[in-house]
Formats: C-alpha cells, sequence, structure tokens
C-alpha cells in the first residue's frame, strides 16, 4: 500500500496545491504532513504537531484555519497498487469557488452588464461582449 501525501493552501482566494510525498509507511505519511503543519502554523509547539500527526494517521486528513481568509488541507489518500480503490481519487475540488463565480456572472448578466472584468492591485480590466 502506496499512501500519497498532499497539501492545498488557500489564501485570500489563491489556491496552491502541493504533492508533499509518496510513502509506504503510514507513519512517514503522518510525519510528512505534521512538518508541513508545523511550517504552515509556525506557532505550533511540539506537542501540538505531535497530536496533528497522530490524528493524520487515524483519519487521514486534517484542515486548520488561521483565520477566514487562511487554511491549509492536509491529506493522505491510500492507494494500493498503481489504481486507487474505486478506480480514483478526489484530491482537490474547486466547486465553491466556480459556483460563486458562476452566481456572479449570472447576477450581472440579470443586472444588464455585458462585460467582464477583474479588479487586481486597484486596476480594473475588462473584455466586451461582441454583439
Amino acid at each position: 500500500m502506496n499512501y500519497i501525501v498532499t497539501k492545498l493552501v488557500t489564501e485570500n482566494g489563491n489556491a496552491a496545491f502541493s504533492l508533499l510525498g509518496v510513502t509506504q509507511d503510514k507513519a512517514r505519511a503522518a510525519e510528512i504532513a505534521a512538518k508541513a503543519y508545523g511550517e504552515y502554523n509556525k506557532k505550533a509547539s511540539f506537542q501540538s504537531v505531535e497530536l496533528i500527526a497522530e490524528w493524520l494517521r487515524t483519519k487521514l486528513r486534517h484542515s486548520f484555519r488561521r483565520d477566514k481568509d487562511h487554511r491549509l488541507q492536509l491529506a493522505i489518500t491510500p492507494v494500493d497498487g498503481e489504481i486507487p480503490e474505486g478506480g480514483s481519487a478526489l484530491i482537490y475540488s474547486a466547486s465553491e469557488e466556480q459556483d460563486e463565480l458562476m452566481r456572479k456572472m449570472s447576477e450581472a448578466l440579470f443586472e444588464g452588464k455585458h462585460a467582464a472584468g477583474r479588479d487586481t492591485d486597484g486596476k480594473t480590466f475588462s473584455c466586451r461582449v461582441r454583439d
């Protein structure tokens, strides 16, 4: 049995997904993930990191939210052979972000807007819809 260790960091609406490692030992996978937790949460004590490692060994996932805009998600995915049990394993889903984007687009179209835009660092970039 192999264990794939992954990390998803969400900060201020941006998401970064990382593959931390692959190992045949579940305890080692938990150590790898707990180390990532310790690096993300600099205020975590040694005992706290050890408790997170124990949690990961049993539950295979952990989520830590520093505040509403910063979140760390760790997962250990067991893979028996080349293909996960059931044929696939979901690693990351962005449905919440996509749902919110679709809601905003629908609202804008309903209000009669015919341009799409993105505000980055105070600068608005827009794209007109052709008639």
